[in-house]
């Protein structure tokens, strides 16, 4: 499986109305319907090219009974950088950062292939990093818990 970083997080908008909000923040392009997301294209930070960027539904909803990290957080921000894939992980780390710094508000989570947790952040709270391979899952919510909002 292709490598993914996706930034998920906490509106309490539409779904809609927060894409144009994570699209004004990082300065992204079009916004075309597809497959219940919405497809844009931004600038990478690092180098100069284009980039992917796909915002929808939290489709890693929560299962009866399965704590996951990302369960309180209904949008998913999926970063693609198919043309620079080493640079994918730092370039969505960035947009993360800048997401964080432009909806001070929206609590925010940094995942890569959707099974490490990478950042965390609550609204007054600095972004939380974490230690390589740390799961979102509920076998080490002792280290995630208080960076991670709940229901």
């Amino acid at each position: 499986m292709a490598a993914s970083d996706e930034i998920f997080l906490a509106f309490e908008v539409p779904l809609d109305a927060a894409a144009a909000q994570i699209a004004e923040v990082l300065d992204l392009q079009g916004g075309d319907l597809v497959a219940g997301e919405r497809g844009y294209v931004g600038r990478a930070r690092t180098v100069d090219a284009p980039m992917g960027i796909f915002i929808g539904p939290n489709e890693l909803a929560p299962e009866p009974d399965v704590l996951q990290a990302m369960d309180a957080y209904p949008v998913m921000v999926d970063i693609q950088f198919r043309t620079h894939k080493p640079i994918q992980a730092e370039e969505a780390r960035l947009a993360f950062e800048t997401i964080v710094a432009g909806l001070p508000d929206v609590p925010a989570l940094l995942l890569h292939n959707a099974e490490w947790l990478v950042a965390a952040y609550l609204p007054g709270q600095p972004p939380e990093y974490f230690e390589p391979k740390l799961t979102p899952d509920a076998e080490d919510v002792d280290t995630w818990g208080r960076w991670v909002r709940r229901g």
